[in-house]
């Protein structure tokens, strides 16, 4: 991961891009929707209003995960990208309930869609441009780490998809007599869109709650700290994502007769190797002498 400073103008970037494109989408798909009467259009339109919504509250976490650490705000303001994360995950679900109430009743009265040439355009054009922002927003997800982008990333493959269903519905129902494939799309989208809020809502609890980071990265930590040839031991290994960065506390264990000056500096030294793979986290590095009787951590 880079440094954070030489990304923030990158996940700043993303966030707005994300706006835009939501603000075009519900545009084309509004027109698209009043001119066919599709009920998996509709589910589309009303995806693309929550993706608006939540593109609002993305931006809004990413300008405060933006800012430097305060006084009352010691950590930073990370957790706003979980904050965020949950709130999509939330606009989501509403979304995605609403389109299922919206195709149970077109599969009770079915009807056929009217004008299907328009909706077709209007969906390769929401495809294109829905392609376009993901890759975009990959590319700024693996150079920044940004939770609050790769959980719009998420929503936004999961457009696509939609958008292909779509297409398919229109396809169908447009030329042919099973009018009901219309409102059997508008249900497999709402699937969807619930799933894709679930795991979000999961993933955002995750950042919340202070869960572990995975252990693969713990694992790391301890082998880093280790290779030190003056520690001798290591324990007590806690730490949490805040979002954009991570938090790594842990206890060293040192000669016993080692004067206070080298034991800082082999923390110093700890600290940097740590540093090298895990840039701008924030490390808590407690010394104790080898031996020394103490309560540890059960979980260790």
């Amino acid at each position: 991961m880079e440094n954070q400073k030489n990304t923030d103008p990158l996940v700043r970037s993303a966030s707005i891009a994300s706006l835009l494109v939501a603000s075009t989408l519900i545009v084309l798909k509004y027109y698209g929707w009043v001119a066919t009467t599709s009920v998996s259009l509709l589910g589309s339109l009303a995806d693309s209003l929550i993706d608006f919504l939540a593109s609002v509250f993305v931006f809004i976490a990413i300008s405060y995960s933006l800012l430097p650490a305060d006084a009352k705000h010691r950590f930073g303001y990370g957790k706003s990208e979980g904050l965020a994360a949950f709130i999509q995950s939330l606009l989501i679900g509403i979304s995605g309930i609403y389109v299922c109430f919206e195709a149970i009743k077109r599969l009770l009265n079915p009807s056929q869609i009217s004008q299907p040439s328009i909706a077709i355009w209007i969906i390769l054009i929401s495809i294109a441009l829905t392609i376009t922002l993901v890759m975009y927003q990959k590319y700024v997800v693996k150079k920044s780490k940004s939770m609050a982008i790769e959980s719009d990333q998420y929503h936004y493959l999961t457009d696509i998809f939609i958008n292909l269903s779509v297409l398919f519905s229109i396809v169908i129902t447009g030329w042919t007599r099973f009018v009901f494939i219309d409102a059997l799309v508008g249900l497999l989208i709402s699937g969807v869109v619930l799933y894709t809020s679930v795991t979000l809502l999961k993933k955002s609890f995750k950042i919340l709650l202070d869960q572990e980071i995975q252990s693969d990265d713990r694992d790391r930590i301890r082998e880093i700290a280790l290779d030190h040839p003056k520690v001798l031991g290591f324990h007590d290994l806690r730490t949490r994502d805040t979002g954009r960065k991570y938090i790594i506390q842990f206890h060293l264990e040192l000669d016993p007769n080692m004067s206070l000056l080298e034991s800082h500096e082999i923390t110093d030294e700890v600290t940097d190797n740590v540093l090298k793979l895990y840039p701008d986290s924030e490390l808590i590095i407690h010394t104790d002498p080898l031996g020394i009787d103490e309560v540890r951590d059960q979980f260790e």
